[in-house]
């Protein structure tokens, strides 16, 4: 795989929290006023804070401090992005079920991203010439750095070694996300 093609078929896009949130319910097909009315209906409020918490990853107080619902104007950038993944990589179906049961956000280490993006599909000579050239490492944090939008320079506070023993979780789900949503784009473009 080329190094960046994974780039190519993510989204550049940064969701708005309230166009993921329509999207996640159903109400995307809906005139206007059918939305504004299911938005000011009761308890659409806490099922949002529940929906974002799952798929996140993270504690309903951190969803609740970042503003009014539906906007949540404070999100940041790289719980967008996560969203915008997810809704590349999970159906409505799915998303109405993550939000009435149990779910557990999937996970994806920076090793493992690497490994599918990067290395998968190379014989072990090939994996060794790769690993092993000069601008490897710089390649591997361009990526991880335009996948999760963030600075480079974060990325080398979270370790040295190409592990980055120090990734928050939160950067996990988006990777997990990231790369389901191209292999969704993948066999769609394979479809067709």
């Amino acid at each position: 795989m080329n190094n960046y093609e994974i780039l190519k078929n993510l989204p550049s896009d940064i969701l708005a929290p309230r166009q993921f949130l329509r999207y996640c319910f159903g109400f995307n097909k809906l005139t206007l006023e059918e939305i504004l009315d299911e938005e000011i209906s009761f308890g659409y409020s806490v099922r949002c804070v529940n929906l974002l918490s799952k798929i996140l990853g993270i504690q309903k107080k951190t969803v609740r401090g970042w503003g009014d619902n539906p906007n949540f104007e404070g999100m940041p950038q790289h719980a967008r992005k996560t969203c915008s993944y997810a809704q590349i990589a999970l159906s409505p179906e799915v998303l109405k079920k993550i939000a009435s049961l149990d779910y557990t956000a999937p996970r994806l280490t920076a090793m493992q991203f690497m490994e599918e993006t990067l290395l998968k599909g190379l014989s072990p000579c090939e994996r060794l010439k790769l690993v092993s050239s000069t601008n490897f490492r710089g390649q591997y944090l361009t990526l991880l750095s335009e996948t999760l939008t963030i600075s480079k320079r974060t990325i080398y506070e979270w370790g040295r070694d190409i592990e980055l023993p120090l990734m928050p979780k939160y950067h996990q789900h988006t990777l997990a996300y990231a790369l389901a949503a191209y292999g969704k784009k993948e066999q769609t473009s394979i479809a067709a």
